[in-house]
């Protein structure tokens, strides 16, 4: 599954891959099925971060697609 993002027609359309952002701890990086106890609900094995599911992998697209900016954005390098 991907999320795509477009401001404006001429603009850039940034791609993000959303696997395991539920399952994955924004704070720390720690991924595992034991985060998600259920749907709703988000809460990290190794540093106790808790809360709604959904918003917990909401940050880590927004991270993921933060990350990706950087390259994109990036000026090219000219050949000495």
């Amino acid at each position: 599954m991907c999320a795509g993002v477009v401001l404006r027609s001429d603009a850039v359309k940034l791609v993000v891959h959303a696997r395991h952002t539920s399952q994955r701890c924004p704070r720390c990086g720690h991924t595992g099925r034991a985060n998600r106890p259920d749907r709703d609900h988000f809460r990290c094995r190794r540093c106790g971060l808790a809360g709604p599911a959904d918003v917990v992998a909401g940050v880590d697209v927004r991270d993921r697609a933060r990350s990706a900016w950087a390259f994109v954005t990036m000026p090219v390098p000219q050949p000495a």
